[in-house]
């Protein structure tokens, strides 16, 4: 971690130096740039399971409070400052036979936790466009994506290097050594998901590294890799390519992803093969959205993630995630802003997932599912309540290797931004 350090730190001051003239951030100062998101939800979650033996029913309901305070940076050649993320989790109802489902932490015995309360600190760098940073994070990466799906966001300890002093071009570096899961109460060490045992076990890591370039080839044009490495685990690529083209007032949007992932050094998890395809084209026009995508998996093994993250993969739901070894996927997904038939503040979402060819450990033969989600959210439009939402969510999931679900999630959201008063 020294070295890492050491190292981020030289390459800060290298590239902010170079690209000082071409690009200086505003001047804006410690307090005078200072800013905070204020979010408050009060949020009831029912899994309820249609086949299989064990636990019938996950069912809980919680208040949380997440305060996402940053300020801004000192003024000089090198800026510094600090970012403070609070958050407060309590439970309202719900018993031990119904635990389980990643609102609260829970105890020894089973029982959810009361209470809990976290502040996750980080310190930053700014030379020019290029930032160090060093503390919690929660991450939104191809290869590395922070659940945020509850209350408590999952965050990540270590430190990372961004840059964009080179024009039409982003750069990150990154070092994660331990985790804090969304329904956690202290940190955890780095390790895999093992879902339906696709792996051996979920063994510790030192550290996950992850390494990020995007680069604007041309207007509406992007190409993106990254690289990950969880020591003794796995190694993970990804290729990217992001197309958007305007016709009129309408959007065509197209979105490649190929991964590739192998295990690497002690193979603590086991052999790990993986190739997969996760693409997504969609085409908006006004209020309206369509999309299409389809996902392939090919190699002896699963496709592997970081434990207690969401998968950034196009036929990941709520649900399931449609990444078992050699699964094939195809997604119908429909949006709609209310504007278009006359109730501003609404927006739904509903999509359609079917998997086949999956060949999963824990069942003797093809493996087949599907999911059906729709989500909904309505914006308050009043001024008084302006700041708040409603969220409901509502899924389906059927598969012949693993127990079928029906759930609802309903959200009473709050969320409020704070800025400096001379910003």
């Amino acid at each position: 971690m020294k070295t890492m350090m050491a190292i981020s730190g030289a390459a800060l001051l290298a590239v902010g130096a170079a690209g000082r003239a071409r690009a200086q951030q505003p001047d804006e100062g410690f307090w005078n740039g200072a800013s905070a998101e204020v979010t408050a939800l009060n949020f009831y979650y029912n899994r309820d399971f249609r086949s299989g033996a064990g636990q019938g029913k996950r069912a809980e309901w919680a208040q949380g409070f997440v305060v996402d305070a940053k300020s801004g940076y000192t003024r000089g050649p090198v800026g510094a400052g600090l970012d403070l993320l609070g958050i407060g989790d309590f439970k309202l109802d719900g018993v031990r036979a119904e635990a389980g489902t990643g609102l609260l932490p829970n105890n020894a015995d089973g029982t959810a936790q009361h209470a809990l309360v976290r502040v996750a600190p980080t310190l930053k760098l700014r030379a020019s466009q290029t930032e160090l940073k060093w503390g919690s994070f929660i991450p939104n990466e191809p290869l590395v994506r922070a659940s945020i799906t509850r209350i408590m966001p999952e965050t990540f300890q270590g430190v990372t290097l961004e840059s964009k002093d080179v024009p039409k071009l982003d750069l990150l570096l990154a070092r994660f050594t331990s985790a804090w899961y969304r329904d956690g109460d202290s940190r955890v060490p780095i390790t895999l998901t093992n879902k339906n045992r696709r792996f051996l076990g979920t063994p510790d890591s030192d550290a996950l590294d992850l390494v990020s370039a995007t680069y604007a080839l041309a207007p509406g044009t992007q190409l993106r890799y990254q690289g990950a490495l969880m020591e003794d685990i796995y190694r993970q690529q990804l290729y990217n390519l992001i197309q958007t083209r305007k016709f009129g007032k309408d959007q065509l949007r197209v979105d490649v992803r190929y991964f590739r992932t192998d295990d690497i050094g002690q193979s603590r998890a086991g052999p790990i093969d993986n190739r997969m395809v996760s693409s997504m084209v969609s085409w908006r026009s006004g209020d309206h959205e369509v999309g299409a995508g389809y996902q392939k998996l090919s190699g002896p093994s699963a496709m592997p993630w970081p434990g207690g993250t969401d998968g950034n993969v196009f036929n990941w739901t709520f649900i399931n995630d449609f990444l078992e070894r050699g699964e094939r996927s195809w997604q119908l997904r429909y949006s709609i802003d209310g504007k278009s038939i006359g109730i501003p503040g609404l927006s739904v979402m509903a999509r359609y997932i079917s998997g086949d060819s999956a060949r999963p450990a824990t069942f003797a033969g093809e493996g087949r599912e599907w999911a059906r989600d729709v989500l909904t959210t309505y914006q308050f439009q009043s001024e008084r309540f302006k700041h708040l939402s409603l969220i409901w969510f509502n899924g389906t999931f059927r598969s012949n290797y693993q127990r079928n679900v029906d759930e609802n999630r309903l959200i009473l959201q709050y969320r409020r931004q704070f800025d400096s008063p001379d910003r």
